[in-house]
């Protein structure tokens, strides 16, 4: 079970990081056990199959000027309280803002919902990506095989046979080679 704890970011910066996996989301820290095996299986195909994507699309398409993709990357949020979050995979904005983390939210989020999440902190994630520059952030459910897409304008989508959106014209990565 995740255990959460108010602090700054100055403090959770100078956390020792440890095995567990940790997040800030408006100054609560939130902590999970290291990801399994079986997690990060379907974090390394999404990752793999959405970077080929991307390539694909810079190759064919290079005025749609896409970031880059990322397993575990780290993102600073800003507001009155901080929120530095590591989305399991994402794509960047172009000319993303970095400094020692990126600065803002990632164009996409993609969550790997996990034993250890919990739905309350999943719809903060979520708001939170969504307040901050995301246009889109992903919810893939592995046991249930499919997907929440939710994006800036309030709704969610359910999916089950693909990843797609319209910031990638053309990619359809099915959730059978993720999963």
């Amino acid at each position: 079970m995740a255990t959460t704890t108010l602090m700054s970011f100055a403090d959770f910066e100078r956390l020792e990081q440890g095995a567990d996996k940790i997040e800030l989301l408006k100054g609560e820290l939130i902590r999970v056990p290291p990801a399994q095996n079986d997690h990060m299986d379907v974090c390394e195909s999404l990752f793999e199959l959405l970077k080929a994507a991307v390539e694909h699309l810079r190759n064919t398409t290079p005025e749609l000027r896409l970031g880059k993709v990322h397993m575990e990357r780290g993102y600073l949020l800003g507001g009155e309280r901080r929120s530095w979050l590591q989305p399991d995979v994402s794509l960047t904005h172009p000319d993303q803002p970095v400094d020692r983390y990126y600065i803002g939210a990632p164009l996409i989020a993609f969550e790997v919902v996990s034993e250890f999440d919990r739905a309350p902190e999943l719809d903060a994630k979520v708001a939170e990506y969504l307040a901050n520059g995301s246009a889109e952030v992903w919810l893939i459910y592995p046991q249930h095989r499919h997907a929440w897409v939710y994006d800036g304008t309030g709704t969610a989508r359910r999916e089950t046979r693909a990843v797609h959106s319209a910031l990638l014209p053309g990619i359809d990565i099915p959730l059978d080679q993720i999963l």
